[in-house]
């Protein structure tokens, strides 16, 4: 079989000037290869990147969380005890709950913090979590003024963010009778190439068992790109198993094209909903995608990641002792009000 890429489909064996069809055409194979790559790239930085986070920065992290957990639980045992005012019962609370908040948050579940958060809560931290949501997509549906539908599916801003790009997309294509024709005849011109190659290289039909097996990840192939609208996938393993030459595709008549550009058109909107979605999802993991491309400022960045949750473990570990006795914990208290009237009162001034 040869190897072909995707890049050699073009136009250019029409004569004469090109067509407007033609054009986009072209325009589409350079538009969805470009978006193929930059999805590729990204997933591949996503991955140099979280791998060397997690060899750099896990360990510490590990530190901090189990830190964190020891303040919840010495906090837990604090309120237990009799004699706090009710400010220094809603400081302690508060302090609690938050910090169950970002011990969640960094290392997922953890049914022993939930239940201690769910103590001293009143609202559990499932309800809590589901009303931080609804308040995001009701704040999401009035700045865009999109129906985002009904909450199932909706768990987590990532789930949030990918439903709004959903409606975008959708909002974008808008039905008609012409419109909804003229995407019947595009999947038909997808499906007669679905079934020209799955006659040329149906596995059932070859005798030889090495070929055979080749024939078969081919077909699985040829299933996954029929199966998501592909049709640049398609014209590729045309191309791979000399069934299309790529000057073909110049003389193709113009409703031809026309089809096939809808499907690349379509094709290339999806590539790009999965893009933006990748781009959200690393955007959430702390700036994933925003970090030096060369090696050396990548680790300098995350040795100060280091050092920095280094100190906040320090930190912790300071609190820890204060926590560890009642008096302490009442002069911490007394310090911390402090601060924050001094803050207010600067604020104001």
């Amino acid at each position: 079989m040869t190897t072909k890429s995707s890049l050699q489909i073009s136009t250019r064996a029409s004569k004469g000037p090109q067509t407007l069809e033609q054009q986009r055409f072209e325009f589409l194979i350079r538009q969805i290869g470009d978006a193929r790559k930059a999805f590729s790239d990204l997933e591949k930085r996503i991955e140099a990147f979280r791998q060397l986070r997690a060899q750099k920065l896990q360990p510490v992290r590990a530190a901090l969380t189990r830190a964190l957990r020891e303040t919840i639980f010495a906090i837990d045992r604090l309120l237990d005890q009799r004699g706090w005012s009710r400010a220094e019962q809603a400081a302690l609370r508060d302090i609690l709950t938050g910090t169950a908040e970002i011990v969640i948050e960094v290392a997922g579940e953890d049914p022993e913090i939930k239940a201690v958060f769910n103590k001293h809560s009143n609202l559990d931290f499932d309800t809590a979590k589901d009303e931080d949501i609804q308040r995001l997509k009701a704040e999401a549906e009035a700045f865009t003024g999109f129906d985002l539908g009904g909450d199932e599916g909706i768990r987590s801003e990532e789930d949030l963010v990918q439903r709004l790009y959903e409606e975008m997309a959708a909002r974008e294509t808008k039905p008609s009778k012409r419109r909804e024709d003229n995407a019947q005849l595009a999947r038909q011109a997808l499906r007669e190439i679905y079934r020209k190659l799955a006659s040329a290289v149906h596995p059932d039909r070859e005798s030889d068992a090495a070929r055979r097996e080749e024939k078969n990840e081919l077909m699985q192939r040829i299933n996954q790109a029929y199966a998501a609208n592909d049709l640049l996938s398609l014209f590729e393993i045309q191309i791979e198993i000399d069934q299309l030459d790529p000057e073909q595709i110049g003389n193709l008549g113009t409703q031809r094209l026309r089809h096939y550009n809808r499907l690349l058109s379509e094709q290339l909107e999806q590539l790009r909903s999965k893009l933006h979605a990748l781009e959200a999802s690393a955007g959430a993991d702390e700036e994933t995608v925003d970090y030096p491309s060369d090696a050396q400022n990548l680790e300098m960045r995350l040795r100060r990641q280091a050092r920095g949750l280094r100190a906040e473990v320090t930190r912790q570990e300071q609190l820890l002792r204060v926590l560890a006795d009642k008096a302490a914990t009442r002069r911490w208290l007394k310090q911390q009000r402090q601060f924050a009237k001094r803050d207010d009162d600067e604020v104001e001034d």
